[in-house]
């Protein structure tokens, strides 16, 4: 689906990340994973269409990024970033509704489809309950919801996110990530995030990419990747690698020695 060739780009003529090309195919849940600083953000907004590169060639189905409308690809590929700064007191159904845009005439008039939409997605976002709500007034865990219920009104078949948990407790981190799996799994939609944590990557993902000093250090499926030899050199500490023997998934537990 999404075919990244000899990708370099950055900020300020810098490149952060530098000569990537990897595949990413649809239906899969990947997960970006690496140091603070490692690049996963540069590389996720380039995916996502909102950093041009330097160099190398993003496709979509076999069409560049870059060459396609804008209004088109937002009805492809949906982002949602880390940190969205709201100001206005917009009720909850509201903001949701501004998901709808693409799809909207030139008037940006709601239609009817676009409410049902917007219905449809709140409940299954669990978000109905406080549509009419300031969104100003939510909690952390609410409000993640509502951006990703913005998201999926684009319905859009990929929806990138970065670092969709961040600042969020551990109950709210798990509810918003079986959200997400249950989109990928269910829902069909391919899913690229960044995630900070290697145990919530290994949990949740199917395949992921960790990223070292803006280069692909190793991709593939999270048994593959969460190796005790590449997560040692990368993030330069000590782990033990274990399975978790009720999802069968890799858990990363770090080791503190003293010396």
């Amino acid at each position: 689906m999404i075919q990244i060739k000899n990708l370099s780009c950055g900020y300020n003529n810098v490149s952060i990340i530098k000569n990537i090309s990897i595949d990413i195919k649809e239906g899969s849940f990947v997960g970006i994973i690496g140091k603070n600083g490692a690049g996963k953000t540069t590389l996720l907004k380039s995916i996502a269409g909102l950093l041009k590169p330097y160099c190398g060639n993003i496709y979509f189905d076999g069409s560049d990024i870059y060459e396609m409308k804008k209004n088109l690809f937002a009805k492809k590929l949906s982002f949602m970033p880390q940190n969205m700064p709201i100001d206005f007191p917009f009720t909850v159904k509201d903001f949701i509704m501004f998901g709808r845009f693409p799809y909207m005439n030139i008037f940006k008039y709601a239609s009817t489809n676009d409410y049902e939409i917007v219905e449809k997605v709140m409940t299954f976002t669990e978000t109905k309950s406080f549509a009419d709500r300031n969104i100003l007034e939510l909690s952390g865990g609410e409000r993640q919801k509502v951006l990703i219920a913005q998201n999926l009104v684009q319905q859009t078949d990929v929806i990138t996110f970065d670092e969709p948990t961040s600042h969020l407790d551990i109950g709210s981190q798990a509810s918003i990530f079986k959200l997400l799996r249950t989109l990928n799994q269910k829902h069909k939609k391919t899913i690229i995030t960044t995630i900070h944590d290697l145990n919530t990557a290994g949990e949740f993902c199917s395949h992921l990419i960790l990223i070292d000093n803006g280069s692909v250090f190793s991709s593939g499926t999270t048994t593959e990747v969460l190796n005790y030899k590449d997560i040692e050199a990368v993030y330069n500490t000590t782990v033990v690698v274990k399975t978790n023997p009720v999802s069968n998934k890799p858990v990363v537990i770090p080791v503190f020695i003293e010396k």
